[in-house]
Order: structure tokens, then C-alpha cells, then sequence
């Protein structure tokens, strides 16, 4: 869609932001996110980050383009299939600025969502939420009682951030089947107690058990096994590329390259988890 090259970026700049170009002088987590889903959303675009609103190419230190690149690459990987975009670094009239370029996502998989869940688009040069349809709920032979999901999964969020993200899109999934499933994480339980007691007391009380492998938590192969063996209907999920050791490998399990994906793939698994266990 767009040449990186840097007479092509410089061309780009010229012309100024429009509804497919948005400059940013620097990395702002939220505010970059919310144009990448609009662009996937909304015909493409490209974001240029060390160029100001007038058009000047300010550009950044080596350091600050390898940590922006990085942060970039990672915030993209939480939000888009890989397919989606490319990133990159180029000198421009002597400064290093750094680049993502997002393709339109494919009807199949529109809306992308942010980790809140709001889905946005571009309308008239400006960010907008989108009006999307609800989501189509199938016909279960169901009671609609209250089904506890208890999520194992790793807590370490300041090594892979992006962990927020795969539980906010667990939450939305659960959101979207509008069935009355109750998602629980041990983490976010109030009071004083011993963890892997009160673990082991929810997985006893859980009809669904949800277990998430990305970044190979011991904790998860602990509450997965305690799970089994309470005969529990499991849900397995990682992050793809994750190496599952050989007691979770040969049980089915949703591989996922992001947090769209995710909340894409459960949503028809829970409600067949629901009608297995509500009966």
C-alpha cells in the first residue's frame, strides 16, 4: 500500500495527515492503538512516529528508535494478525523515524478490537467508534444458570504485556455469547487467604476451566492437572509458537496470534462448553 523508502516517506510528509497517514512525535500506547484499529478497520493507513502535526520531521535519537520500534512491534502483535502490518525504521533528511503500515483487515475478521473491545474507525480524518451489530447468539437447549469459568494463566504482565490483553478479549468473548458465564482469575479475588488453596477451592466450584499456556506457566500445568483431575471441561489456549510439554500437547488447544484472534476462537467454544455443562 504504501513505499517506505525514504524519498516515498518524505513525500508522505509533505502532503500531511489525512485519513490514511497520522503522525505522531512519540510513542503514546493509547492513542497509537486506537489508529491502528481504525486503520485495519477502515482501508489501511500508515502511522510515521517522530513527525509533529506540522508536518516537520523531528525525528529520534538511535536509542529512542530501537525502544520505539520494540514497543511498536509489540503493541501491533497484540492488536492485529501478523498479515495485517509491517514496521520499520527510516532516515528522513537526516532524522530516523520510525513506521507502521496496516493493511485492511479481511471481512472475516472486522471488527478489530482494542482491549477495551471497542471497535473503531476512521470518518473524516478522525477516529470514530463504529456501530457494529450484535453478535448472533445460537439456539441452545439451555437452563441459562450462572456458569463459573475459572482462567489459569500466567500473571506475569510486566514480561509480556500483552497478557492484559489476551484476558480482556477471554472477558469479551464470554461478553459476546450473552450467556451468563462467570469468568474468575485468582488474582482479582478479594480477601486474605493461602493461593493455592483457594485455587484448588475455585476449580472445585468452576464448571469451566479455561488454561491459558503463553509464556509456559508452571501455575497453569498445576491448576490444569488439579482440573482434570476434578473432571472439569477444559478449554485449552496459547499464544502461537508456545511449546506445550507433553501432559497438555496431545488435548486440544486453540492457538492464537493475538487478542482478536482469541476472542474470535472462543466465542463458539464457550457456548459449546455451556451447553455441555448447563444440561
Amino acid at each position: 500500500m504504501f513505499d517506505t523508502s525514504p524519498s516515498a516517506i518524505l513525500d508522505i510528509i509533505s502532503h500531511g495527515e489525512n485519513v490514511h497517514v497520522e503522525f505522531k512525535t512519540r510513542f503514546v500506547e493509547r492513542a497509537i492503538a486506537r489508529h491502528l484499529t481504525a486503520f485495519a478497520n477502515s482501508g489501511g493507513g500508515i502511522l510515521i512516529i517522530g513527525v509533529d502535526e506540522r508536518n516537520d520531521v523531528l525525528g529520534l535519537s538511535r536509542e529512542e528508535g530501537t525502544a520505539t520500534l520494540e514497543r511498536l512491534q509489540r503493541l501491533a502483535a497484540s492488536l492485529l494478525p501478523p498479515a495485517l502490518y509491517k514496521t520499520g525504521t527510516v532516515p528522513v533528511s537526516g532524522k530516523l523515524l520510525v513506521y507502521i503500515v496496516v493493511e485492511e483487515a479481511p471481512d472475516s475478521d472486522k471488527p478489530i478490537r482494542l482491549a477495551t473491545g471497542d471497535a473503531l474507525g476512521m470518518r473524516d480524518g478522525v477516529v470514530v467508534e463504529l456501530e457494529t451489530a450484535e453478535p448472533a447468539v445460537a439456539e441452545i437447549n439451555r437452563t441459562r444458570r450462572t456458569i463459573d469459568v475459572f482462567v489459569a494463566m500466567s500473571f506475569r504482565e510486566e514480561e509480556k504485556p500483552s497478557l492484559v490483553d489476551y484476558y480482556e478479549a477471554m472477558k469479551r468473548a464470554a461478553a459476546s455469547t450473552r450467556l451468563p458465564l462467570n469468568i474468575i482469575r485468582i488474582d482479582e479475588l478479594k480477601g486474605d487467604y493461602e493461593i493455592s488453596q483457594r485455587i484448588m477451592d475455585e476449580i472445585d466450584k468452576a464448571q469451566i476451566v479455561l488454561a491459558d499456556f503463553t509464556l509456559s506457566p508452571a501455575n497453569v500445568y498445576f491448576e490444569l492437572g488439579y482440573a482434570r483431575g476434578k473432571e472439569k471441561r477444559i478449554i485449552q489456549t496459547a499464544r502461537k509458537n508456545t511449546i506445550l510439554e507433553f501432559d497438555a500437547r496431545n488435548w486440544r488447544t486453540l492457538f492464537y496470534k493475538n487478542a482478536t484472534e482469541l476472542e474470535k476462537v472462543l466465542i463458539p467454544v464457550f457456548m459449546e462448553a455451556y451447553a455441555e455443562v448447563a444440561r
